[in-house]
């Protein structure tokens, strides 16, 4: 089954109407927003094209579209770390979705950690009193791996790098 998404053809009916009407940039990919469904805790940001968020809407799990790969992506298909959705949600002018989300296995950082968000940038104050000569060095939030991605992955090169 494939969706069909409404045409963009007012602002009243992309604001405030009830088509789903996505605006996908100039790459065909609108911005997706992904939090624990019960903490609200952010477990990362990725891309859809317009087959991921199909996908994404049909199946009740998280598909994303790899810029790096240049390919579709179904979070947890390698891992086993899938992300069932509980509500996915789109912004007022539908350039952007929000999953709310379950994740098997409690993590959903390629690199091991829950959240792909596990380093914070210093600003202000703390910018001012932490670092030396403009350079900003980031601090850990998180410590620990929920898994280890050699494991998980093996050796391979990591495709999302560069």
């Amino acid at each position: 089954m494939s969706i069909d998404f409404a045409p963009r053809r007012t602002v009243e009916q992309v604001e405030e109407g009830t088509e789903l009407a996505p605006k996908f940039d100039s790459d065909g990919l609108i911005p997706a927003v992904t939090t624990d469904f019960d903490s609200g805790e952010l477990l990362m940001q990725g891309y859809m094209n317009a087959e991921a968020l199909q996908r994404t809407i049909e199946t009740g799990e998280a598909h994303y579209f790899s810029r790096s790969r240049g390919a579709l992506w179904h979070k947890g298909a390698t891992s086993g770390l899938v992300q069932k959705v509980r509500e996915l949600l789109i912004d007022d002018d539908q350039d952007c979705v929000w999953l709310r989300v379950d994740v098997a296995g409690g993590a959903s950082c390629h690199v091991g950690y829950r959240s792909c968000f596990y380093r914070k940038v210093p600003i202000g104050d703390d910018f001012e009193a932490k670092q030396a000569e403009g350079k900003v060095d980031l601090e850990w939030t998180e410590t620990e791996k929920v898994f280890d991605p050699e494991d998980v992955y093996g050796d391979a090169p990591n495709p999302t790098i560069l």
